[in-house]
């Protein structure tokens, strides 16, 4: 073998996405401003290239008959983007499949009640992993991942806890997204 074809054979190198991670060129931004603003405004125009793509009083509005307009916006956020597009690792796919559909949605309510359903603490924006688990991938891409993108994204004050409505909320953006990704197929695989 030579040795271009022994680079050629290799995998490429994963390259990693952030929450700041822009990609202006192909439309994909994020919004989450630069500065640190605690409760203020902490979203708008993106950072980089200051393109304005969202509907930010509508995003706020919080109402389900918004959701797919809503969906479109977090679609042009790179790491929103990543997240509705990136395959499930294999660990997330065979804890996926060994979950009922009744004991999948418990998993979920628990999830979002334990990770973002209290005030932010010093651990905001840093208990959502990237991958291992199918709801990760869901709250990464409908910005319920931590209180500060609910607090952009929602609007949500984030030194509060999150009431029984947006709970609700927020169970009905993981299940459309779990709608779009086909996620009823990969658990009847098993």
């Amino acid at each position: 073998m030579n040795e271009l074809t022994d680079r050629l054979d290799k995998p490429l190198p994963s390259i990693k996405i952030t929450c700041t991670s822009v990609d202006c060129a192909n439309d994909l931004h994020c919004y989450l401003q630069k500065k640190r603003t605690g409760n203020n405004p902490s979203f708008g125009a993106c950072r980089s290239c200051g393109v304005e793509n969202v509907d930010w009083d509508r995003a706020h509005l919080r109402d389900p008959n918004n959701a797919s307009a809503l969906f479109d916006e977090l679609k042009t956020e790179l790491i929103r983007q990543h997240m509705w597009t990136k395959p499930f690792d294999e660990d997330a796919l065979r804890k996926l499949r060994k979950l009922s559909a009744e004991e999948f949605r418990i998993r979920i309510v628990k999830r979002l009640q334990s990770s973002v359903g209290r005030a932010a603490n010093a651990w905001d924006s840093r208990q959502t992993p990237m991958e291992g688990n199918v709801i990760f991938y869901a709250q990464h891409a409908t910005a319920t991942c931590c209180r500060q993108c609910m607090l952009y994204w929602h609007g949500i004050d984030k030194n509060r806890e999150l009431t029984e409505e947006e709970k609700e909320y927020f169970l009905f953006l993981i299940d459309r997204y779990f709608e779009e990704r086909g996620i009823n197929e990969l658990r009847e695989d098993r």
